[in-house]
């Protein structure tokens, strides 16, 4: 009884890191556990020798971590009960089918050994895991037994609270703390990390599972800082050839014929002959056309254009100051509202401006629909015009850039699909999987 009660109370003392690595707000921390339940096995071997298992359940009693003593530990997400004896496995499954708050559960027999169900529970949250142990041939070290030894001439119950009381202190003390501190210290960068900011490294300089664990996070996040800059300077050199494709598309054109018309106009007045003022006039209409041209990619070149706005509002003001220009019906609508990151609401944002570019240049629609969709696991941006519409593989790659908006999706693992049929519009569809899934798959 002794031996249990010692072994139980060790593993209480400690519950308090596991209930929060486990009551993440996204779900379970499984490495983090799993570290945790290492740690307390080399604490617990130190005083206790045993043949068992040492597992992290829970509230169907699937293995979240665990470990083996002498035996192959089960695996994650498999049932406990299945590598459990029959008597221990039912003791589970009573605690698990339990309404309402259930304390610590022990229970010793020749059959099964010790076994000890210990809720995990977070400030102000309901247990959601179990810590079980299973043990057989469970024995004090003897080294522990000759210290017991010394104090026997006191009164029993004197005994057992100091043994008690120092068990509890010592492995608070020595493995509570320091734990806490380099998982919340770990816990800073990723939060450092998930904001975009990869210059943040944890120094942690220990030879154990946690320290190999953040060495192996600052690489990925020096590897990712890298790859952000290559892909901003990418991002910079695709952007300046897209805006080297308008210029030499749209104003070299419109120069080259504006100097035409001049130079016929300078011929004819010189030769005294008539027609200048009509090539006057169309050089003059041409201009205007420069004009609204380099108007508009001052527009697009307009720097922090989504600082200090919501991405909706600023795809808005996008859309009616194009609609404004260009004379034609913009109808905007906006479905849920979920957060993305920075670099998809600009990349959504550029895509609209090409998208819509189009629409201007080689659709001659009369209105265009922009919806914007956010899902649980998906963001979906849609164009549509009512214009005159094409055969979209004989586009693709020929200068209408939908290349360039398939390309701006790419980091973020998202797509864009074109659907158009001659004389039945254009439809965009840009979608990109939900961020918070792909941080929990990553």
């Amino acid at each position: 009884m002794s031996r249990s009660f010692l072994l139980t109370s060790a593993l209480k003392s400690n519950t308090n890191v596991a209930g929060s690595l486990l009551a993440g707000d996204r779900g379970p921390y499984r490495a983090g556990l799993t570290l945790w339940l290492q740690q307390q096995q080399r604490v617990v071997d130190k005083v206790f020798s045993y043949t068992g298992i040492l597992a992290v359940v829970d509230r169907q009693g699937r293995v979240i971590a665990s470990t083996g003593a002498g035996i192959r530990p089960p695996s994650q997400g498999t049932l406990l009960s299945a590598q459990l004896s029959n008597q221990a496995a039912n003791l589970l499954q009573t605690y698990l089918d339990s309404q309402g708050d259930v304390g610590l559960i022990t229970h010793e027999s020749a059959s099964t050994g010790v076994v000890a169900l210990v809720p995990l529970e977070a400030t102000d949250k309901q247990a959601d895991g179990l810590l079980v142990l299973q043990a057989k041939n469970l024995k004090i070290h003897t080294s522990l037994w000759l210290g017991i030894g010394g104090t026997f001439l006191l009164p029993a119950s004197v005994v057992i609270v100091l043994c008690v009381g120092a068990a509890g202190a010592v492995f608070g003390a020595v493995t509570s703390r320091p734990l806490i501190r380099r998982f919340g210290t770990l816990a800073d960068a990723a939060d450092h990390w998930s904001h975009g900011d990869f210059s943040v490294l944890v120094q942690d300089p220990g030879g154990d599972e946690i320290g190999r664990l953040t060495r192996r996070l600052n690489h990925m996040a020096e590897q990712l800082q890298h790859l952000v800059q290559v892909r901003q300077e990418q991002a910079a050199l695709d952007e300046r050839g897209r805006m080297a494709r308008d210029l030499h598309d749209s104003i070299k054109q419109q120069l080259f014929a504006l100097f035409m018309q001049i130079s016929g106009a300078k011929a004819l007045l010189l030769q005294g002959k008539e027609g200048a003022l009509p090539r006057l006039e169309q050089a003059e209409d041409l201009l205007g056309q420069v004009q609204d041209d380099l108007t508009n990619l001052i527009h697009e070149l307009r720097p922090a254009m989504l600082e200090g706005k919501r991405f909706p509002q600023a795809l808005r003001e996008q859309i009616e100051q194009w609609a404004e220009r260009t004379g034609i019906d913009a109808v905007f609508q906006v479905q849920g509202m979920n957060p993305i990151p920075l670099q998809l609401e600009e990349a959504l944002y550029r895509l609209t401006q090409e998208a819509l570019s189009n629409v201007a240049r080689h659709s001659e629609a009369r209105t265009v629909r922009i919806q914007l969709i956010f899902e649980p696991d998906r963001t979906t941006l849609e164009i549509a015009d009512n214009g005159r519409g094409c055969r979209v593989s004989s586009k693709i790659g020929k200068g209408i850039g939908l290349l360039s908006m398939s390309e701006r999706l790419l980091p973020f693992a998202g797509e864009v699909r074109y659907q158009s049929k001659p004389e039945q519009g254009f439809v965009v569809t840009a979608t990109v999987p939900g961020q918070r899934q792909q941080d929990n798959e990553a």
